[in-house]
């Protein structure tokens, strides 16, 4: 790092320093007010853990993997194409990594549903 670069955390302690908040630091260096109280504060960025070692995986993340959209993965749970449990008092989506597993093997074989059903 050259003399005229300064590292981002430098900048957050600075801009703290002037006794500006963590929002106004946020705005200012495009990232969340959340964000710049973890850099000032020394936090690293909390990383998501890998998608391969999640048991349950959230109606997104299959989404993802199936390369379908959210709703069609919801319309596969709700017709039992796909097993989803239900959980919390709103009644969330959860999959089984096991089943989503199963599901893609199927689609390898050609037993996929077509996603309009």
């Amino acid at each position: 790092m050259g003399p005229s670069m300064t590292s981002r955390r430098d900048e957050v302690i600075e801009l703290r320093k002037a006794g500006l908040s963590y929002a106004k630091i946020g705005s200012r260096l495009g990232i969340s007010r959340e964000r710049a109280r973890q850099i000032f504060k020394g936090k690293p960025i909390p990383e998501k853990p890998a998608l391969g070692s999640k048991v349950m995986l959230s109606i997104g993340d299959v989404a993802s993997l199936l390369g379908a959209s959210v709703n069609t993965v919801r319309r596969w749970g709700n017709k039992g194409i796909l097993k989803a449990y239900r959980i919390g008092p709103r009644g969330d989506r959860r999959f089984r990594r096991e089943d989503v597993d199963a599901f893609l093997g199927e689609e390898k074989a050609g037993d996929l549903p077509d996603p309009s059903e």
